[in-house]
């Protein structure tokens, strides 16, 4: 992992609530179960931006933050060679408008059902990036969660937010995508 990288990362002053950075092995690799087949493909996606381990990824930092209430954001940045950031920024993106739900399972078991509440551009975006609001559901739990993806240059940032609050997630992947355009961040 390339010291540059952590420098486009979301930090804990980003965040509004009190966050801190335990890493909660579960919020890793989940399975891709059953559903819409763009569901794998976003799974297999997501694991990959993850880990840094997309073969066409250079170079890749991550950061995930919890709270005591069991909010999540996580955030990670990938870098690309080429034309690989927005190939894959395509990719997600199809898959995404594609996609209505899919069950997965985390790797304490657990299994969720997940469906896609919404897809919108990120505001304030010149068309390279997306937000998308998800329901996550088990017997259990009912979890309001968002993803952003967005790509700038060469360097792909996903953001994954387990808050229920909308403009959560607009805000964190606006001020990831200043970052990576290097102007300063606004909240």
């Amino acid at each position: 992992m390339g010291a540059d990288m952590q420098q486009f990362l979301l930090t804990e002053d980003d965040l509004d609530e009190s966050f801190f950075g335990e890493e909660p092995s579960v919020a890793y690799d989940p399975v891709f179960v059953s559903g819409d087949e763009s569901g794998r493909v976003l799974i297999d996606l997501i694991n990959m931006l993850t880990h840094g381990s997309h073969p066409e990824a250079s170079d890749h930092a991550s950061a995930l933050y919890t709270s005591v209430v069991g909010s999540v954001v996580f955030h990670n940045v990938s870098r690309f060679a080429g034309t690989g950031a927005q190939r894959v920024f395509q990719e997600f993106v199809e898959a995404l408008h594609k996609c209505d739900a899919y069950r997965m399972q985390l790797n304490d078991g657990m299994q969720f059902d997940v469906s896609k509440a919404a897809v919108e551009p990120l505001d304030g975006s010149t068309g390279d990036a997306v937000v998308t609001r998800w329901v996550t559901t088990s017997e259990e739990y009912r979890i309001e969660g968002s993803w952003a993806v967005a790509v700038e240059g060469d360097v792909l940032s996903f953001v994954n937010v387990r808050v229920p609050d909308a403009s959560a997630i607009h805000r964190l992947a606006r001020m990831a995508l200043d970052r990576l355009a290097g102007r300063a961040a606004s909240s």
